[in-house]
């Protein structure tokens, strides 16, 4: 009988701690869901990238629309980037990326080589690429992040991400 009291409470413990182990596993230290702290680091990192390639494309770029686009871009991305730092760094604490993502950083040094009609080509197809990722991971954040003023950011930012989605595709096309 000794034996089996020990075993018993044993069994009770984990019992009770399945839940919380559980739990653990969906949420991050501050309480957020893993959606959402990957959202801020994918979210950052995408924004970074375009930054740098819009800066980039107003030097290179050989067409004025391009030119146009690249400075709607940085402007509009650094002004979401500031946001999602502003959110991220609140009472979550969630990380930003510090520079753009190794798949990013590999077309922004492709794009550094080119000048004129080829960058502007390049540039284009790297946007609609980008733009196309960045909508989605808007798009998750805003159905399924646990953080409503994280989910409020990625619902108000996703219209301009399509516009220049819509936009990316224009040059793409030589629309």
């Amino acid at each position: 009988m000794s034996r089996t009291l020990p075993r018993l409470m044993a069994t009770a413990f984990l019992a009770a701690a399945l839940p919380m182990a559980a739990l653990a596993q969906h949420t991050d230290s501050k309480g957020g869901t893993p959606t959402d702290a990957g959202f801020v680091t994918n979210a950052s990192g995408a924004g970074l990238a375009e930054i740098e390639a819009g800066k980039l494309a107003e030097t290179n770029a050989g067409s004025d629309k391009v030119k146009a686009f690249a400075r709607q871009i940085v402007a509009d991305h650094t002004k979401a980037g500031e946001e999602l730092k502003t959110l991220a760094a609140g009472d979550r604490g969630y990380a930003t990326a510090e520079s753009p993502p190794p798949a990013n950083q590999k077309d922004i040094n492709a794009l550094k080589m080119l000048n004129g009609a080829a960058f502007d080509k390049e540039f284009a197809k790297i946007m609609v690429a980008d733009h196309q990722k960045a909508v989605a991971i808007f798009e998750v954040e805003a159905e399924k992040g646990s953080n409503k003023d994280l989910q409020a950011f990625a619902t108000k930012t996703l219209p301009t991400l399509k516009e220049h989605l819509k936009m990316a595709r224009a040059l793409n096309t030589g629309k």
